[in-house]
């Protein structure tokens, strides 16, 4: 509702400060209300996807919206219905825009069986990462295991548990909206051949998208504002080569801080307190740097490309699992969230149980 209203006033503001301006008053109240909504002692799991849905994805579709930016500015240009403008509003998905016709020449037939074939398809993914993540719960308290390979088996965790939670919420979208067509979430990041397609292309495509779309792509632009075709994919792809090394160097930096201030947030809305010693912040920064230093070896070396893909997926993974071992598990542990997460799968599976 509160996006509803935000966008409607800002509706007949041309994009820029004065409509940002506008915003302000919605995002301060997202920035502040989750711990309201969800008591911290309560459910963690809940509070967190408040936390992240409301205080930073809402926000930053606020922030797109008021620079013109986002996939609510595409969906209202493209004339899509209103219910499916309200899900994007809502829900943390990413439709795959095309020019839409009123006068749809496929049949309702072809269109309700696409329709019930993308539903079956998402809800399988959230099955399969429910019990991805009921199989990690039980591994990781079930058996001693070293540190190392309980918190690589914690990464599979969030994994299964950021992608049922999006999936299942992507079924939801087309149940309402059968004619939107959605980007997957998750693109198998366990393929990841290195950190820039990990983060880019395969881990969260949505936070991914919302981080482009307000930081990413505005430092390349050199302007909050969007240009006109800023939604032509050879048009960006050309400003960022004119932006030249260092912008595009910055602009990846600044993107990854972003996203570990965001993930500050969410920590702070679950402990009371930022995670210990800045370590979620240091974790998503840190990744920024190995990604422009992966990209100047890859321009100067050509071993490492030639190398067979396995080799370079079992060394992403493992330089990822490492420095998270370093900056992102240890905060976790340290706050007790591990075990608050843990117990909150298992009252929640134990609660469907008894249903």
């Amino acid at each position: 509702l509160v996006l509803a209203i935000a966008c409607i006033c800002a509706s007949t503001v041309r994009p820029g400060a004065l409509r940002l301006l506008l915003m302000t008053p919605f995002l301060l109240l997202h920035l502040t209300l989750p711990p309201v909504m969800v008591d911290r002692n309560e459910n963690v799991i809940t509070l967190a996807i408040m936390s992240a849905l409301i205080s930073w994805w809402c926000s930053f579709k606020l922030i797109a919206f008021a620079w013109d930016r986002g996939a609510i500015t595409q969906a209202i240009r493209l004339k899509y219905p209103t219910i499916a403008i309200a899900m994007l509003l809502v829900l943390p998905v990413t439709p795959v825009f095309q020019q839409r016709d009123v006068e749809d020449t496929r049949s309702k037939n072809s269109q309700k069986t696409s329709s019930q074939a993308t539903v079956t398809s998402y809800a399988w993914r959230f099955i399969t990462k429910v019990a991805l993540l009921l199989a990690t719960v039980h591994a990781i308290t079930a058996y001693q295991l070293p540190d190392i390979v309980a918190h690589f088996l914690m990464a599979w965790g969030l994994y299964a548990l950021l992608g049922g939670l999006m999936d299942g919420l992507s079924c939801v979208c087309l149940l309402v909206d059968g004619r939107v067509k959605l980007v997957p979430h998750f693109d198998q990041p366990y393929l990841s051949e290195s950190l820039e397609i990990f983060w880019a292309k395969r881990w969260n495509r949505f936070a991914a998208g919302q981080l482009r779309s307000i930081v990413f792509d505005p430092l390349i632009d050199n302007c909050a504002v969007a240009p006109p075709d800023a939604n032509d994919r050879v048009a960006r792809f050309r400003r960022r080569q004119r932006a030249g090394l260092f912008r595009v160097a910055v602009a990846t930096i600044c993107t990854f801080a972003m996203s570990g201030i965001m993930h500050e947030l969410v920590f702070y809305h679950l402990t009371g307190a930022i995670s210990s010693g800045a370590g979620w912040f240091l974790f998503f920064s840190l990744n920024g740097v190995l990604v422009l230093v992966e990209r100047a070896m890859w321009s100067r070396t050509a071993w490492y490309t030639n190398l067979p893909s396995y080799v370079r997926v079992a060394f992403t993974l493992a330089l990822e699992v490492y420095v998270a071992e370093l900056f992102f598990f240890k905060p976790v542990i340290l706050a007790g969230l591990d075990v608050a997460v843990i117990e909150s799968v298992k009252e929640t599976a134990a609660s469907f149980v008894l249903v």
